[in-house]
């Protein structure tokens, strides 16, 4: 539970970014941002870096988990939580990844998983990804 009010209490700063609802679900809500550049400068700090790569791998955990998952309420919380983990990273200053028109492997995995060429054209982003410094640290998830 600390974890959720910590996010909580994140997510009370008003974001940098002009945040749109692009799906809604039984489920969950998916977020894209509507505008890509950062407003705040990225931080250059390496216990920054440190700190997003940890939330990241928090979230491809939350990924794992919600994948071996039957009960739809709890992959929806799951999915719920990996959000708002993005939103906060991209709070933070790490640039999003969203609205590319081609698929790139290192950017972006295929929902449902399928094996995708290079190139092909995207029909639209699930879940926005995240990179910092030029390095992708959760690649997008979009429909192809």
């Amino acid at each position: 539970m600390k974890i959720l009010s910590l996010i909580k209490n994140l997510l009370r700063f008003k974001s940098p970014y002009k945040l749109k609802i692009v799906k809604v679900t039984p489920q969950h809500e998916e977020i894209v941002p509507k505008q890509v550049e950062p407003i705040i400068n990225v931080p250059t700090d390496e216990r920054f870096e440190k700190l997003a790569e940890q939330v990241a791998s928090l979230v491809k955990h939350y990924d794992t988990m919600a994948d071996k998952l039957a009960d739809d309420n709890m992959k929806a919380l799951l999915a719920d939580m990996s959000n708002h983990l993005i939103n906060t990273l991209v709070l933070g200053g790490c640039e999003p990844i969203a609205d590319d028109a081609k698929f790139d492997m290192s950017r972006h995995l295929p929902t449902p998983f399928t094996i995708v060429e290079q190139g092909t054209p995207i029909h639209s982003t699930v879940r926005i990804g995240v990179k910092l410094n030029g390095k992708v640290l959760i690649p997008a998830k979009v429909r192809i």
